[in-house]
């Protein structure tokens, strides 16, 4: 029974690193050469299974597009984990979740750009990845900007639309960052201090 148990465990581990190699292999292509001109063949042959076994885990290459997404999902969930806990300032805070989301974007870089033609031309594809990437973002930040007002540490403003300010900075530096901008790719740009200066202190003069 014991024996049976731990084959039956090693081949659902066996199961899942296929299913992630597979994943991997798509996100590499979709990103190089797009969506569309990317075939099942190509990521079977890129994962190094049969394209029938690629049919084991996956239906399509639309369901492989919802697999990379969820991955993005977990990866951005268990990174803002690192973040829930009530730091000293709430300065310390938003420095943390500048930090986050950057590692988030690198981490998932390829991922991010696999999805992205995509989501531009499909609304249905689009809708998802709102709500579960997108949607999740603004509510914590929107639950972070109340927490730090009612603590006193922020002044009092208009949340859902400075919480979407924030994301659309975070959002606008993945952007910069698959464009090629310089600054970035050479890490001369202080981010997380000019992110924090910014929210915090403003640009005008003191």
């Amino acid at each position: 029974m014991t024996e049976d148990l731990s084959h039956a465990n090693w081949r659902e581990r066996q199961a899942i690193s296929r299913s992630e190699e597979i994943l991997d292999a798509a996100a590499a292509l979709f990103a190089a050469r797009g969506f569309h001109r990317t075939t099942t063949r190509d990521i079977a042959d890129a994962a190094g299974v049969a394209e029938g076994t690629l049919y084991n885990y996956f239906n399509s290459k639309n369901d492989l597009l919802l697999g990379i997404m969820r991955r993005l999902t977990n990866s951005l969930v268990g990174l803002s984990m690192q973040t829930e806990t009530v730091t000293s300032s709430a300065r310390d805070h938003f420095a943390a979740l500048m930090r986050v989301q950057r590692e988030f974007q690198e981490q998932n870089a390829t991922m991010l750009q696999a999805l992205l033609s995509e989501i531009l031309a499909d609304a249905e594809l689009r809708q998802r990845y709102y709500h579960l990437l997108i949607q999740p973002t603004l509510m914590a930040l929107e639950k972070d900007l109340e927490l730090h007002t009612r603590l006193k540490q922020i002044r009092p403003t208009d949340i859902p639309a400075t919480a979407r300010i924030l994301a659309s900075i975070f959002i606008g530096l993945f952007f910069l960052e698959v464009l090629g901008d310089a600054g970035l790719e050479s890490g001369e740009v202080g981010l997380e201090e000019a992110f924090v200066g910014l929210t915090f202190d403003g640009i005008a003069p003191r």
